[in-house]
């Protein structure tokens, strides 16, 4: 009985030292400086094109006063607003930790099309946001050039198209190009065959592949992958194919 009287006195002079270092941790902490400034992104699969270090540099440019502020003042949503200040990030949330730094934990915008038209070159997000390209590094997305307007529900039909090809994977890795011309047509160039793929609008997408896919799959390997030069889905419940010259 004299063992177990004892055991229980040590377990909860081990807590009372637990909560009382606890404590005082959070006193040492909420009385000190900001030390440092730690930034975690979620890259979403995609590749790097804002490191941490410029997301922290960003941050104390936007917040000058932020070292010389005690960790119990600092404003966390401003921290957050900075940050996402970044035309590379779509969500921030600041913290604190023990050591006394700022932690933010940061999620990257994820490109789905590079943009090149009307002299200007740019990502467009999964959100249809517009992701300046980056120093850093580049993403193997599908490029979009032609007569591709800056916004407007034009460019939301090429990012519409983006977007599917991204959303299915049975079918993004066989086109790497989309083409807009004059008339306001969609076209896609595929990695295999020497021809184009008329698209037209992005309406009516599974429709519009589920007939693509067939004629992949059962016409094009029986006449032939350089036999057409343009397939067209344009048009409803149509597949229709150009003969090369």
């Amino acid at each position: 009985m004299a063992m177990k009287k004892k055991s229980k006195i040590i377990s909860i002079v081990c807590v009372v030292l637990l909560v009382s270092l606890v404590v005082v941790a959070n006193i040492w902490r909420s009385r000190s400086l900001v030390r440092d400034i730690r930034v975690d992104i979620d890259y979403q699969g995609a590749e790097e094109l804002v490191k941490a270090t410029q997301v922290s540099k960003l941050i104390l440019a936007e917040l000058p006063d932020l070292k010389s502020t005690m960790l119990r003042d600092v404003d966390l949503k401003a921290v957050e607003k900075a940050a996402v200040k970044s035309p590379y990030l779509s969500k921030c949330e600041a913290g604190t930790s023990i050591g006394g730094a700022i932690v933010l934990y940061a999620v990257q915008r994820r490109p789905v099309v590079r943009v090149c038209a009307k002299g200007e070159e740019y990502y467009l997000d999964d959100q249809g946001c517009r992701v300046p390209i980056s120093k850093v590094g580049s993403c193997d997305v599908v490029v979009a050039s032609g007569n591709i307007p800056s916004k407007g529900d034009k460019l939301k039909e090429v990012w519409s198209l983006a977007m599917y090809l991204d959303s299915h994977p049975d079918v993004s890795p066989l086109f790497d190009q989309i083409y807009r011309d004059e008339n306001g047509d969609l076209f896609l160039t595929p990695k295999l065959g020497n021809h184009v793929v008329q698209v037209g609008s992005a309406n009516d997408l599974d429709e519009k592949f589920h007939n693509l896919i067939a004629l992949y799959t059962r016409g094009l390997p029986q006449a032939g992958w350089e036999t057409y030069s343009q397939v067209s889905v344009k048009y409803r419940g149509q597949v229709v194919c150009t003969k090369r010259k």
